[in-house]
Formats: structure tokens, C-alpha cells, sequence
């Protein structure tokens, strides 16, 4: 392991089980990737010394191309790995990645994906759900969703792992394919205000209800595509975002987007 400061998992039991991975030391200026992969997810949070990759994209090999840009092509360790459901565009490309990479903990919703290569993927760490935090220096990373009902909900979309990541120049919420049903439970049980979202469900018209952007507030809204065949991102999707004053990226359009945050403002680095 790289570095000796990824200290313990505590349990604590009140009822429900909070979980909590603190990984101690003061993290550097981070960058905040958001890969083009084409039509799927990948991001990934580097603090420096601790890197968060969330989702691999399809079986394309791009996002792995992506980590080695960001990364250097000498540094093989991720600290953690998060699938946020088992679509084959948003696992296809960790089957890769993991094979390449060595990586401290790989978690998932709990959910098995029924693509035939699923089998091909790693067997995950541990499963997380909604009241997880991953805390490193002055960032936290809490997890949304999926809490248990969504969790069984038989649209995989819907079970989707929701993060909300909270540091001292920026607020970014990472949506998965989540639709509007969590949407609508999110805006009512959370604070959800982001100066970063990323879009929910590569901008189908199924997610990013006008209520859910009014709450969110975003300065820069990210939508992950690339060419396909199901109208993403939707006309009727991109017009709620711009009417809340969101800047958009997309990735078919800026290629990778890298976001630095620094003295309150945000830094937006696009790769074409």
C-alpha cells in the first residue's frame, strides 16, 4: 500500500448501522475528473496522495486511459473503487481497471448486475448505502442513496449509489443513474444544495426534475454522454438545467472535464 494512514471502518450501532471510512492526513489541492468514456460514467477524486475512481464506463478501455492521464502511468494504486449499479456502462471498464490497478477497497449498491460480464468483475469489499461517509482531511463523501427500499427496487437505476461530496470550496453531487422517484425522497430528506451536480442517468428525461435543480442551486451542471440511440441528454432535460442558470458540460461535446476547486471559485478544465 502506498500510504499507511487509511486508519479503520467504524460501526456504530443505533439502531441503523453509520458507517464511516476515515482516511487521516491534511489532503493537497484536489481535481475533480469527470471521464469521457462515451455513453457511460466515470469520475474520479484525486486529493494527491488518495484517489476515489467512481464507476468505470462501458468495456472500451477509456476510462482506464483517463486514470493513466490523470494519474501518471507509474502510480498503480486507487484507494477506493465505488460502482454505483451494475450497467454495463458503468462497470464494463473496472473489470480492466481492477485488473490493472491494485485498490484498497472496492464497494458496491449490493445489487448483482444481470449482464454476462458481471461475472468477469471483482468480487466487491463491501456494500454501501445511504448514511456511509468517507472522510479524508477537510473533505467528506456521504452517501444518498441508495437507503433499503431502493435498494430492492427492481430498475437498477433506481438503486443507484448517490454521493454528495463536501469540502471546504465546493459542494459536488454525484447522481449515477438515479431517477426522479429519488430525486423527490433526496430533496425532501436532505440539504442538497451543490455547486457541482453531476446529472442523473446521463441526462434522460426521467431524471433532473425542475423541483430537485431548483433545491440543488448548481453553478455547473455535468452530463456524461456520448452517441446513442435513447435521445440523451433529453431536450426537455437540458432546458430545466439552463433555466436554473447551470453552466453545462457535456463530455460528447468538452471530452474529459477536470474541476479544480480554489479560494471559492471552480477551475473547469475541458480536455477538447
Amino acid at each position: 500500500m502506498k500510504w499507511a494512514s487509511f486508519i479503520c471502518l467504524l460501526v456504530i450501532c443505533n439502531g441503523l448501522a453509520w458507517r464511516q471510512v476515515i482516511i487521516a492526513a491534511r489532503p493537497a489541492l484536489p481535481s475533480f475528473y469527470f471521464f469521457d468514456v462515451g455513453q457511460g460514467d466515470s469520475e474520479l477524486l484525486n486529493f494527491g496522495p488518495v484517489q476515489i475512481l467512481i464507476d468505470g464506463g462501458p468495456p472500451n478501455g477509456k476510462a482506464l486511459k483517463g486514470i493513466e492521464r490523470a494519474l501518471g502511468t507509474e502510480d498503480r494504486y486507487i484507494d477506493l473503487v465505488i460502482l454505483t449499479h451494475p450497467h454495463l456502462d458503468h462497470f464494463g471498464g473496472l473489470i480492466d481497471i481492477l485488473d490493472r490497478y491494485n485498490v484498497g477497497k472496492f464497494m458496491t449498491d449490493g445489487t448483482a448486475g444481470m449482464a454476462p460480464a458481471y461475472k468477469n468483475l471483482q468480487k466487491p469489499d463491501m456494500t454501501i448505502g445511504e448514511g456511509d461517509r468517507i472522510t479524508y482531511g477537510d473533505y467528506t463523501l456521504t452517501v444518498l442513496a441508495p437507503n433499503d427500499a431502493e435498494r430492492n427496487d427492481t430498475d437498477p437505476n433506481k438503486a443507484s449509489i448517490v454521493l454528495m461530496l463536501e469540502g471546504p470550496d465546493t459542494r459536488i453531487l454525484y447522481m449515477g443513474d438515479a431517477h426522479e422517484e429519488n430525486e423527490t425522497r433526496l430533496r425532501k430528506e436532505y440539504k442538497l444544495k451543490a455547486d457541482v451536480l453531476k446529472i442523473g442517468h446521463h441526462g434522460s428525461r426521467f431524471s433532473s426534475s425542475a423541483p430537485f435543480l431548483k433545491e440543488i442551486k448548481p453553478k455547473v451542471a455535468l452530463v456524461e454522454v456520448g452517441k446513442n440511440s435513447y435521445g440523451h441528454p433529453a431536450p426537455a432535460a437540458v432546458a430545466r438545467i439552463e433555466k436554473v442558470g447551470a453552466k453545462i458540460y457535456a463530455t460528447l461535446d468538452h471530452g474529459t472535464i477536470k474541476i479544480i476547486p480554489k479560494d471559492g471559485q471552480l477551475k473547469i478544465y475541458t480536455e477538447k
